[in-house]
């Protein structure tokens, strides 16, 4: 039913003969390649709003189905473990998708709610749960404002510091030069809060078509936890980092039928990277497309 893709930067041991266990911990500069492969994939769960926020009946109900195009990263892009020199199985679905349950509050409020249950698709196997509060700031035909405040917790696992091709090679070759002896089971840690400012012009000569757009602020917080054997050493460690991004969004949403809606958009958001060589910091940013197919309960 929904797909999560796991962002994760790994760090796969060298062999230490002398060492039972890797168990490293770092915090990470928002700009490190492994930083911005965590906000890269974090970015892509933004609880954005697809819409804005309006007016509705107290206890009101909502359904949704969210879906998200994940633009799969070149080799480059997946260059990121190691500070920029290893690269990381980071290419596994190419959609995201998660349900919405919308409740009208009083006071012209909303609460929004997402669960991304732990059922593995792809290689990954997500634990998501978001939420967001919004409210309308002016309503009068044709224009709507609005804001939204959101967040996420949840992690998701999967093979990305040793994939299983990779681990299928001798350890210490060519094609598994890291020394993965088998498929690697790591853990990426997404958090989030976002606020979110959203404008709607309703044109009623095209039947309620409504383009709009929306402009963010977010607060990313991740990790990443290696769960990865090398060399016949278990691996454990642990990266951490966190930052400030900023997104903007555009769409336009449309009524197909009383209380049946879709809603389509793009998403934007640059993402700071130092990528060794080069010492220049580069916008290396998130660009998607993304879709909301909604039913109101009348």
């Amino acid at each position: 039913m929904a797909c999560a893709v796991l962002c994760f930067c790994g760090v796969a041991g060298a062999p230490i003969a002398a060492q039972e266990v890797i168990d490293n911990s770092e915090h990470l500069e928002s700009d490190r390649p492994e930083s911005w492969a965590m906000n890269y994939f974090t970015s892509v769960t933004l609880l954005s709003g697809l819409s804005v926020p309006r007016s509705r009946e107290p206890w009101s109900v909502e359904a949704a189905a969210e879906f998200g195009w994940i633009p799969q990263l070149s080799l480059r892009k997946r260059t990121v473990g190691f500070n920029g020199t290893k690269e990381e199985a980071l290419n596994h679905s190419t959609i995201f998708a998660r349900p919405r349950l919308t409740v009208g509050l009083p006071w012209r409020a909303a609460l929004t709610l997402s669960y991304v249950p732990p059922l593995k698709i792809a290689g990954v196997r997500p634990h998501l749960f978001a939420f967001a509060l919004e409210h309308p700031l002016y309503e009068r035909e044709p224009l709507t404002l609005g804001a939204r405040f959101y967040g996420q917790v949840g992690r998701a696992r999967g093979a990305i510091t040793c994939s299983e091709e990779v681990a299928g090679h001798p350890p210490g070759s060519l094609k598994n030069p890291f020394g993965c002896d088998e498929a690697s089971y790591d853990k990426a840690i997404q958090r989030y809060l976002g606020i979110e400012l959203s404008a709607a012009w309703r044109l009623e000569r095209l039947g309620g078509l409504s383009p709009w757009i929306a402009v963010a602020g977010n607060y990313l917080d991740t990790e990443a936890h290696v769960r990865a054997l090398t060399f016949g050493i278990p691996d454990r460690s642990v990266l951490d980092s966190e930052t400030w991004t900023f997104s903007a969004s555009g769409g336009v949403s449309y009524p197909l039928s009383p209380g049946l809606s879709i809603s389509v958009g793009a998403f934007y958001s640059p993402l700071a990277v130092v990528r060794p060589p080069y010492m220049s910091t580069d916008n290396d940013a998130l660009f998607n497309l993304r879709a909301l197919i909604s039913y109101e309960f009348q």
